[in-house]
């Protein structure tokens, strides 16, 4: 099996030394790229569909995954190859969901050590990713695994703004800025002032639901967040998984503690707090969303589907 081996040289873990990438030495067999910017990672990504590479090791973070995902098609077209993650982002909740090999030089001597024992394919998961598109625009497809809006993008900026840079990443930063947009939106409601209520429109299968005030949106290919947080129901059709809950929000703190823990009661049901599986879903709004740690701007509408399944290799 030819290896691509794509080290993010920004991803917080490869700064000082440049990644997996600088530590491999290119054969007949592997290929190492390091790009550090878009348009080299898809030169990269067309090398390595020219060369037959059919299986991408990506060292990097949610990000890395995110632009690879979003760009694969460039190069492949409609057949994918494998994946296999090496996580050294500041957040990596994909791979946390679909398994990997373990960060650095370490990882990937894991992974050639199960290649020459023809073991890779033994850790196989399959999973889609978002698709979102504009409809109504002439915007690349962006591909990823968590979209949110509303306090999910209020939660982002904190932690890319006073979290990230003292040195908290991974599921502490995330921990931290959940309860940063919790305390911020009590003090809100206190005053009387909702700040975290933007209005937008959600349809789910085509189908408006819960209304034009929202305080949290989730979409997810995923089944589990970090800390193996489950707060989507498995109801309905589709492998889009969704999260809503109105604004503004009712007995947030409560239902904040039993989606941590999976479990949907139904006064929350009757209060806005809304979950369950789509084929499609669409959204109308002009703020900004969150799409694997970046932000975009919605600009009117965007459509969400899910991907063909995406192989990913793990131990």
């Amino acid at each position: 099996m030819k290896i691509g081996l794509i080290s993010n040289p920004l991803s917080r873990a490869n700064r000082k030394n440049g990644g997996v990438a600088a530590r491999v030495k290119p054969s007949r067999t592997i290929f190492v790229a390091q790009p550090s910017c878009h348009n080299q990672l898809l030169l990269d990504l067309i090398r390595f569909s020219k060369e037959g590479v059919e299986l991408i090791v990506i060292d990097g973070g949610d990000g890395t995954v995110r632009d690879i995902i979003s760009n694969i098609h460039h190069a492949y077209g409609s057949q994918w190859p494998l994946f296999a993650l090496l996580p050294s982002g500041k957040t990596n909740v994909i791979a946390g969901q679909v398994g990997h090999f373990g960060s650095g030089y370490k990882g990937w001597q894991r992974l050639l050590e199960k290649n020459k024992l023809n073991k890779l394919q033994h850790g196989r998961t399959n999973c889609p990713a978002l698709e979102i598109c504009w409809p109504e625009r002439s915007e690349p497809v962006k591909r990823g695994f968590l979209l949110g809006l509303a306090a999910f993008s209020d939660g982002v900026q904190i932690a890319n703004e006073t979290i990230h840079p003292i040195g908290i990443v991974k599921g502490l930063a995330v921990a931290m800025a959940i309860i940063g947009v919790l305390r911020r939106n009590m003090f809100t409601i206190k005053k009387k002032n909702i700040v975290l209520n933007e209005k937008c429109q959600i349809f789910v299968n085509g189908r408006h639901i819960n209304g034009d005030r929202h305080f949290l949106v989730l979409v997810s290919s995923l089944k589990r967040l970090t800390f193996g947080l489950k707060p989507f129901r498995g109801e309905g059709r589709g492998l889009l998984n969704w999260l809503d809950i109105s604004a503004p929000p009712r007995h947030i703190f409560i239902g904040i503690f039993l989606l941590v823990l999976g479990i949907f009661k139904t006064w929350m049901k009757q209060n806005g707090y809304l979950s369950g599986r789509a084929e499609t879903i669409d959204i109308k709004s002009n703020h900004q969303f969150v799409l694997d740690g970046e932000l975009y701007d919605a600009r009117g509408h965007i459509k969400i589907v899910a991907t063909q399944p995406i192989g990913f290799l793990g131990q």
